[in-house]
């Protein structure tokens, strides 16, 4: 699977967990040319989320207490969101920068700017195309959730740990299922969700094309890496599963969550 990188996404410089060393294996890699996806952005989120972000990154304002910007952040997130349309299109992985699955329409939360995925199925769903969204960070997409619940032709489906930030994906709505672990699941666990959960829903749902959030703070080596009580045992036997699950679907994959590059570079190498 090609990756698309651009340095770019190295500008959102911020003193943080969500920083931009967490993409320092991939620098040597050739950049892609990816567009600033601004005229995206309205798919999902509101005029006045748009500017405000616009405005905060002028100073370098918090956008709320975990989601900080500098002056270039604005213009960074909207090249993330090209590169997600980008990826939805060519059936790539985009290395992406700010992170996004915790952006409501209206609102920038949990280190997410605006929220690319949701941005990439609201593009493909325009299409006519019959989207299925897997998230399987550590954290519950929320913002995903909420704008994509009861779309039409769109399923949601979330792993992730709870109790954890943000504390929601506690049960099914509509069109969304939510499956929670608790904290230090490891592989037997998690591959049997996939096996028992994952692949019937995309089996019954058909989708014309599967959309990833793919977060790698539920990797081993991510296990405690910014939040002791946060993590997973998973090692690259969970990733190669949702691999092979993924595999008769085309599908592309964006960057969520993975505070150890280690643990990103690592998760990374087996879908690439």
């Amino acid at each position: 699977m090609k990756l698309i990188y651009n340095k770019i996404f190295l500008e959102h410089d911020i003193v943080h967990p969500e920083n931009k060393q967490r993409l320092s294996r991939f620098t040597e890699l050739k950049d892609t040319e990816v567009e600033n996806g601004e005229k995206y952005l309205e798919l999902v989120h509101t005029r006045s989320l748009i500017e405000s972000v616009k405005e905060a990154s002028k100073t370098g304002m918090s956008l709320d207490g975990d989601t900080l910007t500098c002056r270039r952040t604005y213009e960074v997130a909207c090249y993330a969101a090209g590169a997600a349309v980008k990826a939805a299109a060519e059936g790539a992985f985009a290395l992406v920068r700010p992170p996004g699955h915790h952006a409501s329409s209206d609102r920038s939360a949990g280190f997410c700017v605006f929220n690319n995925i949701a941005i990439a199925a609201k593009y493909l769903l325009n299409k006519k195309k019959k989207v299925f969204i897997l998230d399987f960070d550590l954290h519950h997409g929320n913002g995903t959730q909420d704008i994509l619940m009861g779309e039409e032709n769109l399923m949601y489906l979330s792993l992730h740990q709870s109790p954890q930030y943000p504390g929601t994906g506690l049960r099914d709505e509509e069109n969304c299922k939510n499956i929670t672990f608790g904290f230090g699941a490891a592989d037997d666990e998690y591959i049997r969700a996939l096996e028992e959960k994952l692949a019937p829903a995309l089996e019954e749902f058909k989708p014309d094309i599967v959309g990833v959030s793919a977060g790698f703070d539920g990797y081993y080596k991510d296990l405690g890496y910014m939040n002791p009580s946060a993590g997973f045992k998973l090692t690259k036997l969970s990733y190669k599963r949702i691999r092979d699950i993924l595999k008769p679907y085309k599908s592309f994959y964006l960057l969520e969550g993975g505070y150890n590059p280690e643990s990103i570079y690592e998760g990374v190498s087996v879908f690439a």
